[in-house]
């Protein structure tokens, strides 16, 4: 199953409907789809859809880490996955020290370095956090941008190889014609020097596994270390 983990609907900054990504999403041969939704902000259900899993993805937007502590814990049993709105590097460290956190969302965002390091990933790796390539950041710049945006995104994939730190593929998309296949995605983590099965698994068994493991969680199926069968 291909997982595109970040996809924004009108529910949240996105021009289209939740059925209008749903339906383009099946045209893309995406079967799980991330609907964001933003904390601090109004966080309701996801409606069932068939033929494609809906999972409801939280998104924190907080201003220093301890913010992002107190919003973690607030909203850590609403989310079948909890992600971080990254940039700053004081909140993608704190991402990455913090197990309540599945995702650091675009680490390089509006820098001219990568946002990580050895310490991030490390800590990413210790704590489970997924970082993520967002196709949009990429899609979106141009010139020296992009350039930046590129040679950042290929040198927090080599920090993950290093530490063995998950990564997640995701389009951010904020219009369907955003949306990208699995096998695109995975293109674009693989061109900037993710091993080609892994860049298959950050759009499929990496975001499938997240997913179900939370939603066991959630029903009250799993704890740390154990699974009720």
């Amino acid at each position: 199953m291909f997982y595109d983990l970040h996809v924004h609907t009108s529910m949240s900054i996105g021009e289209n409907t939740l059925e209008e990504m749903v339906d383009f999403a099946k045209r893309l041969g995406v079967q799980g789809l991330g609907i964001v939704q933003y904390y601090p902000g109004q966080i309701v259900d996801l409606p069932k859809a068939a033929g494609i899993d809906l999972v409801k993805c939280i998104m924190l937007k907080p201003s220093n880490p301890n913010e992002l502590s107190d919003f973690a814990s607030k909203v850590r049993d609403k989310a079948e996955v909890l992600m971080v709105h990254g940039g700053d590097y004081e909140i993608n460290r704190a991402s990455c020290e913090n197990s309540l956190i599945d995702v650091l969302c675009h680490p390089e965002l509006g820098r001219k370095d990568s946002g990580l390091d050895h310490i991030c990933a490390k800590a990413a790796n210790e704590n489970e956090v997924a970082i993520e390539v967002n196709f949009r950041e990429v899609l979106e710049s141009y010139k020296k941008n992009r350039v930046i945006v590129l040679s950042s995104m290929k040198k927090n994939i080599r920090l993950c190889k290093k530490y063995q730190t998950n990564v997640i593929t995701a389009s951010s998309a904020v219009t369907k014609w955003g949306m990208r296949s699995g096998r695109e995605l995975a293109a674009l983590s693989n061109v900037l020097g993710l091993d080609l099965g892994l860049a298959i698994d950050s759009v499929s068994t990496t975001a499938e596994d997240m997913v179900r493991k939370n939603r066991e969680k959630l029903s009250g199926r799993r704890w740390e270390g154990v699974l009720v069968e």
